[in-house]
């Protein structure tokens, strides 16, 4: 398991080895994993066709070298409840290694990137309300040392890609073994404090098992299989499995900010959620009222991909478009320059109070 990280923690060039490409058998594996991150070993070994000791240990091996990891995030129903915001951040002169950096150890800020732009940082903000947000983004940001101008951009809706998101190695009939039931739907509130801290516990490790959750939250294993079952079932969470991108040949990414008519924008936000290259996919409140971020094997590949896109939705607009010079931070994750895992951020929306 990965360790939590603080602000100022950084990794020498010198002990950064540049990525490697993942063995078919290695893709495979976390293909099934992001097809059911909490599926037992006998289920993944099955599937990849590989005895339980051996998959566990080779996920062992990826997981430690911060190649992939699982997690937990946010399910639809919270993001529905969450206020988030798109932020493009302008920073003073030869300050934006520092200001990405101080900006990856808020647990509300979950995502991080350098961006080829007019801005030098774009980055993902929530929080538990409006005026939570409104308060950090008006008082607390603009004081951060190294940063200039702020632009930011509210979500309207959120929709949801990181789920369906896969490498797509496993043969369908493989992958249908693997697929999760969905859980009976169950009503809840708000997350209380144990669920929050049954999150903050699976952030590190969406595999942590429940004897294991139980003693890092304080409460039976019992109740940790009964709650995590309530958040499944009511779509407060979800399970991932990501990974350092390069190394299955995703070597770049890019923002793209998408103009179409309002009553289109339901109908394009679910039809690009199959698209295999969307990340990200959101309404915003604004003359740009699309935000698609999608990953790319080659940066070469963004032209294509805008082609495409306003072939097959003839009302769009692609109003502007960023390639990525780097992930600093992705879902809570610290990222080396390679997008290899060194340190977890915990998200926490809640952090800017409610």
């Amino acid at each position: 398991m990965q360790q939590s990280v603080t602000e100022g923690t950084t990794v020498q060039d010198s002990d950064i080895k540049p990525p490697r490409l993942l063995s078919e058998a290695d893709l495979e594996l976390i293909d099934a994993l992001q097809i059911n991150p909490r599926a037992s070993w006998v289920d993944v070994g099955a599937a990849i066709g590989a005895d339980p000791v051996t998959a566990a240990r080779r996920w062992q091996r990826l997981n430690a070298s911060g190649e992939a990891w699982t997690t937990v995030a946010l399910g639809r129903r919270q993001m529905h409840a969450m206020s988030v915001a798109f932020l493009e951040i302008d920073c003073a002169a030869g300050a934006a290694v520092e200001v990405a950096d101080r900006l990856a150890a808020a647990g509300h800020l979950i995502t991080v990137q350098h961006v080829a732009a007019d801005h030098d940082l774009f980055v993902i903000a929530v929080a538990a309300s409006m005026p939570a947000l409104a308060d950090y983004l008006l008082a607390d940001l603009p004081r951060v040392t190294g940063v200039a101008k702020v632009r930011t951009h509210v979500a309207t809706r959120v929709f949801d890609a990181s789920r369906r998101w896969r490498l797509r190695v496993l043969s369908p009939g493989s992958a249908r073994t693997l697929a999760r039931r969905p859980a009976a739907p169950e009503p809840t509130g708000r997350m209380d404090a144990l669920d929050r801290r049954l999150f903050a516990a699976l952030l590190a490790d969406g595999r942590a098992g429940y004897s294991e959750l139980a003693r890092a939250v304080g409460t039976s294993e019992r109740t940790v299989q009964r709650r995590l079952s309530r958040l499944v079932g009511s779509g407060d969470i979800d399970f991932r499995c990501d990974l350092a991108r390069a190394h299955a040949g995703w070597h770049s990414s890019a923002v793209l900010w998408l103009r179409m008519p309002d009553a289109l924008l339901e109908e394009t936000g679910r039809a690009l959620l199959d698209w295999p290259e969307t990340r990200t996919c959101s309404a915003l409140a604004g003359a740009r009222n699309m935000l698609l971020t999608v990953g790319l094997h080659a940066a070469g590949d963004l032209h294509p991909l805008v082609v495409r896109l306003e072939e097959r939705f003839p009302h769009v607009v692609v109003a502007d478009r960023q390639i990525v010079l780097r992930q600093a931070k992705l879902y809570g994750r610290r990222l080396d320059r390679f997008g290899r895992c060194t340190g977890v951020v915990p998200v926490d929306p809640w952090s800017l109070g409610g």
